[in-house]
């Protein structure tokens, strides 16, 4: 009996020791910090995480689930989201590997006009949100400013 209670105590505790990191918070901060080292081997200052940025990536990642393009399901232009945003880079992600943040910062590197925007000098802070459509796919939005 006490092997048995030990056995499901040592089950218990690997599995809150080896879960995997799904936060979102820990993505974002993710790209940022691969975007910054991307931007510092190229001489440019990091970036940081801004709110505001961060809120308008929210609103535009949710407007990609319905409409996945740099117009927004109202018609409109991307910049029309908000004055605190400059340049916006998108990601739609069909399975996992896709919606890493190793991958989503590459696809955006080897793309010139993402990579423009990435590697922008003026560039100091972003704002970058991962949101799951209705259809199970994962749109990630990251904001300029």
């Amino acid at each position: 009996m006490r092997r048995a209670i030990l056995s499901v105590i040592l089950v218990f505790m690997l599995g809150i020791l080896f879960q995997p990191v799904t936060a979102r918070a820990a993505k974002e901060d993710d790209i940022v910090a691969l975007m910054n080292s991307a931007r510092t081997q190229q001489g440019l200052a990091e970036v940081s995480m801004d709110q505001t940025l961060t809120n308008v990536a929210r609103t535009r990642a949710a407007e990609c689930s319905k409409k996945f393009s740099h117009i927004r399901p109202n018609g409109k232009a991307w910049y029309t989201v908000s004055q605190a945003t400059n340049a916006e880079n998108l990601a739609h992600a069909v399975n996992d590997a896709q919606q890493s943040p190793e991958n989503v910062v590459l696809a955006w590197l080897l793309s010139p006009t993402h990579k423009a925007n990435v590697m922008r000098k003026s560039c100091t802070s972003v704002g970058i949100a991962y949101y799951k459509g209705a259809n199970g796919e994962t749109y990630i939005v990251c904001e300029f400013n």
